[in-house]
């Protein structure tokens, strides 16, 4: 291959590339310095240490055989009954594949969504941020913050840190996710480094492609000049 050659190819190639190849080195640079965790937002949680069970008169619980005879359930599936707490309610919760149901632990009545005042108060109890309004979004956006959970999803609020929001589940009464504008800027960043700008989740597609293989042909052709006007390659000659 003639030696002019190599240089055109490296030139544009490196001009055609060197902005992603940028964009790729300060994303990956930027991934390195905030903790996960923080990303997460899991500094504003309040970890109970004290077991909530130890709170609860087990005499009045609904009992488990009146529960389980209610229920219809389908013996070739697995379920899953737990007891805790939703809001300000013990509910028995019960999983399986497709669903999850709440029962009061008391009545043994079937509970439905919490209320949006139940949803103020686990962000007040579990975090230490001040819920100040909440919405229920209903409706799935692509890129969105709460991306990949089932929705309906309880949107709250908060007055700080600025532009910070808490999305409680209804149906389970657990927070989902906590976003906050260090979320905003990885996950931004993140849609930039894998080069998906509306999902800002899938890391296998032809456009990513394309770009690593023309940053692997920048890479060989700077490599292949180097060796073409290296001294030893003229002494060689």
């Amino acid at each position: 291959m003639k030696l002019k050659y190599i240089k055109f190819l490296h030139r544009w190639l490196g001009l055609f590339a060197s902005i992603q190849l940028l964009l790729w080195t300060l994303s990956g640079l930027f991934f390195t310095i905030p903790d996960i965790k923080d990303v997460r937002g899991d500094q504003y949680r309040v970890w109970e240490t004290v077991d909530n069970a130890q709170t609860l008169d087990h005499s009045k619980l609904f009992a488990m055989s009146a529960l389980l005879k209610n229920l219809d359930i389908n013996k070739e599936e697995d379920y899953t009954i737990l007891l805790k707490r939703r809001a300000d309610t013990w509910v028995y919760q019960v999983k399986n594949s497709s669903q999850i149901s709440n029962y009061d632990a008391i009545s043994g009545e079937r509970l439905f969504f919490i209320t949006p005042d139940e949803a103020s108060l686990i962000v007040n109890r579990e975090t230490n941020l001040k819920p100040k309004k909440v919405e229920l979004i209903n409706n799935q956006e692509n890129g969105s913050e709460y991306r990949g959970r089932n929705l309906p999803l309880y949107k709250v609020f908060v007055e700080k840190p600025k532009k910070g929001m808490v999305y409680v589940d209804p149906t389970t009464g657990e927070i989902a996710a906590i976003r906050t504008r260090l979320w905003r800027t990885f996950d931004f960043l993140w849609s930039l480094h894998i080069m998906d700008y509306r999902e800002r989740d899938d890391f296998s597609h032809w456009l990513i492609r394309i770009f690593a293989f023309i940053g692997l042909m920048t890479i060989v052709s700077g490599m292949l000049l180097w060796y073409y006007t290296s001294r030893f390659n003229i002494e060689k000659r």
